[in-house]
């Protein structure tokens, strides 16, 4: 049979239209990947210029130069609100049959603050329990809340002043209840250190009126109560010496006192009254020797507080009489025990 054009013409259409139909179910889906800042302040998001048909491998990209401030980056989501399915950095996924949004997620930078005792040699340094702080937040300094103290190796004793960002004192100072506001760093606050002299304000809040120049026994300063104890109280137990408390010395007050203390039980004596003190902190009280005494006489004019009377002194003459000092012009003299006499308590460190 002859076959016109006119009958080929059906055939020809319909395998143009299997070859057509068979091209695109040949052509695969592909989907993309983006990403996208979610609230960065900088930088440029990273381009996945990929595109994936189901099933395909995606490796997920960096963050590249993205920055938000006061934050950090710490991956992608599928969720600006994290509540999707997080994707590490380098994580590899299965691509899907959609399109894939990876939303950049940030968290809050946090800050601590810490101290240094910056050499102490007893003590510990306080711990914020506010730390670790966010950027901008206002920080309250504390003070020496562990009793740091330092002494060198040659007993030299410091007192606590504060404390700065450098060790060596050249940051910014920071006292004890001020205030700063964090910054983007962590913050070490270093204890300030400051030589003890005479006249001084030490430990107790007293003036240092003694210096032996080196640390032994426990101690190297004498400092004096701000104000006196009695204006007028008996040294005790006339009559009855009183085993070891004849000391003279710089150095025995503490010892003296100890000795009265045991050796006489009346209460509200010049030693009692000093051994019984509690001020500024400290209950090592003690009522000063003869030359302690002394030495107070002769810093009275800066420690102040002295009235132009008699003072007790610790150290006993005999059964009868005891040392004392008149604060007028120096005098040193026995009085009998049973006197009424100013009393001013000192204490070692």
């Amino acid at each position: 049979m002859k076959l016109s054009f006119k009958n080929i013409l059906p055939i020809l259409l319909i395998f143009t239209l299997l070859i057509l139909f068979a091209g695109c179910s040949l052509t695969p889906s592909t989907y993309t990947v983006t990403y996208n800042g979610n609230g960065n302040t900088s930088g440029v998001v990273p381009t996945d210029a990929n595109l994936y048909e189901q099933g395909a491998l995606v490796t997920v990209l960096g963050k590249g130069n993205l920055v938000k401030i006061s934050y950090s980056f710490v991956g992608w989501n599928t969720a600006a609100n994290g509540s999707g399915i997080s994707q590490a950095a380098g994580s590899t996924f299965n691509m899907g049959t959609t399109n894939v949004t990876l939303y950049a997620q940030w968290t809050t930078n946090t800050y601590t603050v810490t101290y240094d005792g910056n050499g102490n040699t007893t003590g510990t340094v306080p711990i914020d329990p506010s730390s670790p702080y966010e950027s901008g937040a206002t920080v309250t300094v504390l003070g020496n809340t562990g009793d740091l103290t330092r002494i060198n190796d040659w007993g030299a004793s410091y007192y606590f002043t504060g404390w700065n960002t450098k060790a060596d004192g050249s940051g910014t100072d920071q006292a004890e209840g001020s205030t700063f506001t964090i910054g983007a760093s962590n913050v070490i606050l270093y204890a300030q250190w400051t030589p003890y002299v005479l006249r001084d304000i030490g430990p107790a809040g007293g003036y240092i009126f003694y210096d032996k120049g080196y640390y032994s026994d426990g101690w190297r300063y004498l400092e004096a109560a701000p104000s006196d104890q009695s204006p007028g109280t008996p040294w005790g137990c006339y009559e009855v010496s009183i085993p070891g408390a004849d000391g003279t010395t710089v150095g025995t007050g503490e010892q003296n006192t100890i000795d009265i203390e045991a050796g006489c039980a009346t209460v509200g004596t010049a030693a009692d009254i000093c051994a019984n003190l509690s001020l500024g902190g400290y209950s090592d009280w003690f009522l000063p020797s003869k030359d302690e005494l002394n030495k107070l006489y002769l810093n009275k004019g800066t420690i102040g507080g002295f009235a132009d009377g008699i003072y007790w002194s610790s150290s006993e003459g005999n059964a009868s009489y005891a040392w004392y000092q008149y604060f007028y012009d120096g005098y040193q003299g026995y009085g009998h025990k049973y006197d009424t006499l100013r009393v001013r308590a000192v204490r070692a460190f």
